[in-house]
């Protein structure tokens, strides 16, 4: 029976308290704390020919382990007898090889097996509220801050200004999952800078971020489109600008409401009508206040010509509440927390989350998977966190590095039974 390093990293802790974790060359004092960023046991104490140690432990064997992650190794946990590794001295470094309990394999299995129908959601659903609310506290927490890295890397790439990474953010939001990498682009290409130098004529916006986009020439050839192209050539000239291929935009089974052609219209309109965008954003505390920031009409003559797709209907004049919702998580809010993080603006961070918890639950199939199986949900802190449970453990079968996962192991008593 193969046993995983997930496996033997979750039963070190239980098996050293069962006080089994010795043999004849190895003694275990203490296991340690779980870095479950490196997949490692910090400060851990064992006894070798007499010697106690305290350093690190790491788990099974990998042919490319760094020199330099072996540095304060003191023991290497195998579930059969491995290739050693060896410290910088070269000095091998003491091996012990656990049993693992067949019960404990199988029960993360079922877990595994599992987690693709959202069997744990009768567990979530189960437990009390605090339990709950303590989980999905933790899961959200994580989700911030993985969205808080995203961030700031596009501040590094935007070169430390805040107003353009914000714009980056939006247009990546309004992208989704389809078209995040387009519009990120689009954004790099037509700046916030080039934006603000042109927004005293909307046509001039709109023809920056149609004509950067590659999809301009998707427009019917009448009085107005041909302004816009002849703006567009200037611009480009004026700024340098390498236009996209409309090819790059997907478009294939995309709503109509979420057409590429649609969206960039209505954030023209809203970037060039926006006066100082960066604070009107971090000030955002409620949704009405999200839905007063995009409730902005886009331009007379995209509600009075059909769109160039096919379907023969006009772009909407403003963005709905159900993309400005959308908006607010994955761009709003993040950037709120971010920049309240590195600036060391507490209370900036704390009204990011209030800002999720009156913002309503999203509508996704995840979402719906998890409650149609009895996880409550009641708004968008909820569901931003059971989508880190889905996408961070189910998916990946990390059971073992899940709160929910621990529990249900942890109650059946079945990594207990250590021989």
């Amino acid at each position: 029976m193969k046993v995983s390093v997930d496996i033997l990293r979750f039963a070190w802790p239980y098996m050293v308290a069962s006080g089994k974790a010795c043999d004849n060359t190895v003694r275990i004092l203490k296991a340690g704390e779980e870095d479950m960023r490196c997949g490692v046991y910090r400060s851990a104490e064992v006894e070798t020919d007499g010697i106690r140690r305290c350093g690190d432990v790491v788990f099974g064997w990998r042919a490319d382990m760094p020199q330099t992650s072996l540095q304060h190794v003191v023991l290497q946990v195998v579930a059969e007898a491995a290739e050693h590794y060896y410290d910088c001295n070269g000095e091998r470094i003491p091996q012990f090889v656990m049993k693992v309990p067949s019960e404990l394999y199988d029960a993360v299995a079922s877990l595994q097996h599992g987690a693709v129908q959202y069997e744990c959601g009768a567990w979530i659903g189960d437990m009390s509220s605090l339990e709950r609310i303590s989980l999905l506290d933790r899961l959200l927490v994580e989700r911030l801050h993985r969205k808080c890295g995203d961030v700031m890397s596009v501040y590094e790439l935007s070169g430390g200004d805040w107003s353009q990474t914000l714009y980056t953010m939006l247009f990546r939001a309004m992208g989704g999952n389809r078209n995040r990498e387009p519009y990120m682009e689009l954004a790099r290409r037509a700046t916030y800078q080039m934006v603000l130098r042109e927004r005293s004529t909307m046509e001039l916006v709109e023809a920056l971020l149609l004509g950067t986009s590659g999809l301009l020439g998707d427009c019917y050839l009448d009085d107005y489109v041909r302004c816009l192209s002849d703006d567009y050539i200037y611009l480009s000239r004026k700024y340098n600008i390498i236009p996209m291929q409309s090819v790059e935009w997907k478009r294939g089974g995309v709503r109509t409401h979420n057409r590429p052609l649609t969206r960039i219209v209505q954030l023209a309109s809203f970037v060039a009508r926006r006066d100082f965008m960066f604070d009107c954003v971090v000030n955002c505390r409620t949704r009405n206040d999200v839905y007063r920031l995009f409730d902005v009409e886009v331009s007379w003559y995209w509600t009075t010509h059909d769109v160039p797709d096919g379907t023969g209907e006009r772009c909407p004049r403003c963005i709905g509440s159900e993309k400005a919702d959308l908006l607010a998580i994955n761009a709003v809010v993040p950037v709120m927390f971010a920049y309240g993080q590195s600036t060391g603006k507490t209370l900036l961070k704390d009204a990011a989350l209030d800002l999720l918890a009156d913002i309503p639950p999203e509508n996704n199939a995840i979402v719906r998977s998890w409650s149609g199986v009895g996880v409550p949900v009641k708004n968008a802190l909820d569901t931003q966190a059971l989508l880190q449970l889905r996408n961070e453990y189910c998916v990946s079968g990390r059971c073992t590095d899940c709160s929910v996962g621990k529990s249900i192991i942890k109650k059946s008593g079945k990594m207990f039974c250590f021989r």
